[in-house]
């Protein structure tokens, strides 16, 4: 007899072992019945798991802790099971920013950092607009802790989807994004944007994000095994 589990994820590359899971057999082969649900948002698929729509999830590594200080309005305690993705996100900038950054000297070598930052404070000026998929992210930390400088002019970081970050970029709405694979090659394919940096440059170890952030409780644990 196998055990039924919902699980919901977002459309990244590090959800694969969920899915290879699912459609190998490998699941079967552990007696669980995997029953995918895709989310369209982080947001989204943060609210399915807190208010039971699925029972575990494909997550960002911050959300966990983040749930459990009552930050973002929801408070629901969950355990983070493993770890799906270190270091899986890249910073990629508008092609107008690109050719502003190459018109001052800057490469594109894709591995210094503090180069990268240079370049990219210098072309943006005091009006640099980040796109993220989750204030309460990797992708936030990364940014923060890679532009944050004495004297600096703040970034504006602002919420989106990471399938409609390439549309971001190429509607204006921002300059440069930091988001999971295979969005920001997205971007390029599309001719909107080119890729910077990858999230490894910055910090040599960042958990992106974590596998099965189930509820806990003893509520959850009959809701899933039956108990």
């Amino acid at each position: 007899m196998s055990i039924a589990l919902s699980i919901g994820f977002m459309p990244l590359v590090d959800a694969a072992p969920l899915i290879a899971a699912s459609e190998m057999g490998f699941a079967r082969e552990e007696g669980l019945d995997l029953r995918l649900e895709r989310a369209p948002s982080w947001s989204t698929l943060r609210d399915m798991l807190a208010f039971g729509g699925v029972e575990a999830a494909h997550m960002l590594s911050p959300v966990p802790v983040a749930m459990a200080l009552g930050l973002g309005g929801v408070s629901v305690p969950l355990s983070a099971v493993s770890v799906l993705a270190v270091n899986g996100d890249v910073i990629g900038v508008s092609r107008a920013l690109a050719e502003r950054m190459r018109a001052q000297g800057f490469g594109f070598d894709f591995s210094d950092a503090v180069a990268a930052r240079a370049a990219l404070r210098a072309a943006a000026g005091a009006g640099l607009r980040i796109g993220v998929p989750f204030p309460f992210s990797m992708h936030a930390e990364l940014l923060h802790y890679w532009l944050s400088e004495p004297g600096a002019p703040a970034i504006d970081i602002r919420t989106v989807p990471p399938p409609l970050m390439a549309e971001a970029i190429a509607a204006g709405e921002i300059d440069a994004f930091c988001v999971g694979e295979p969005w920001g090659s997205i971007a390029v394919e599309t001719g909107v944007g080119e890729l910077l940096l990858p999230g490894a440059a910055i910090w040599a170890f960042a958990p992106a994000r974590c596998s099965r952030c189930a509820a806990t409780g003893p509520r959850a644990r009959k809701r899933r095994w039956g108990g």
